[in-house]
C-alpha cells in the first residue's frame, strides 16, 4: 500500500511540475479587457514566477509587464528594457516587443537602436503601415529626410485610415519642404 501511495505521489508530482502556468493568469496576462494595473502585474509576474509557461506566454508576459510598468511615471526605464528584452530573447517573433523596445530607444535618444528594432518589427510584420510611420517618425528626429519620406511613402501604401493617411501626407510635405531648400 506504501508502495503505492509512494508512486502516485511521484507521479503527481511529476505531474504538476510539467504542467503549464496557471491558465487563469495567462488569461489575465494576455487579456485586452481593462483592469487595474496591479492586477496585470499579478498575473504577469505569476506567469513568469512559474517557470512552467510555454515560450509564447513567457515572452508575452515580459512584454505586457513591461508595457504596464511603464505606466507608472516613477518606472524604472531599466527594468523595463529589460523585462522587454528578454520578452524578445524568449520569443524572437514578437513584433509588439520590437516596437516597443523601440519607443523606449527613442525616448533615450538612442534613434539607431529604435530604428534597427522597429526594422525586425516590420520584417515580422510587413503589412502594419503603423510601423513604417514611427519608424519614419524617427528618422525625422534623426534629421534623414530622405528614409523618412520612403518609410512614410511606404505606410501610405498600405491604406491606413483617412486621418491617418493625411497626416502622413502633411508630413511627407513638410519634410520635401525642408530637403528641398
Amino acid at each position: 500500500m506504501q508502495t503505492t501511495f509512494r508512486a502516485l505521489a511521484a507521479a503527481l508530482l511529476l505531474l504538476a511540475f510539467s504542467m503549464p502556468a496557471h491558465a487563469g493568469d495567462v488569461e489575465d496576462c494576455r487579456s485586452k479587457a481593462k483592469m487595474t494595473n496591479e492586477a496585470r502585474l499579478k498575473a504577469c509576474n505569476a506567469v513568469i514566477d512559474s517557470k512552467q509557461a510555454t515560450d509564447a506566454d513567457l515572452a508575452f508576459a515580459y512584454y505586457k509587464r513591461a508595457v504596464t510598468d511603464s505606466a507608472n511615471p516613477n518606472a524604472n526605464q531599466a527594468g523595463v528594457m529589460a523585462d522587454v528584452s528578454k520578452a524578445i530573447d524568449v520569443d524572437p517573433k514578437l513584433m509588439e516587443a520590437y516596437a516597443f523596445r523601440a519607443l523606449g530607444y527613442n525616448k533615450s535618444l538612442q534613434y539607431d537602436k529604435a530604428i534597427a528594432d522597429l526594422g525586425s518589427a516590420i520584417a515580422i510584420a510587413p503589412d502594419r503601415w503603423g510601423l513604417y510611420s514611427l519608424r519614419a517618425m524617427i528618422q525625422a528626429q534623426k534629421k534623414d529626410a530622405k528614409a523618412a519620406i520612403a518609410d512614410f511613402r511606404s505606410a501610405l501604401a498600405l491604406n491606413p485610415p483617412a486621418a491617418s493617411a493625411e497626416m502622413i501626407r502633411q508630413r511627407i510635405n513638410k519634410l520635401e519642404q525642408s530637403t528641398s531648400q
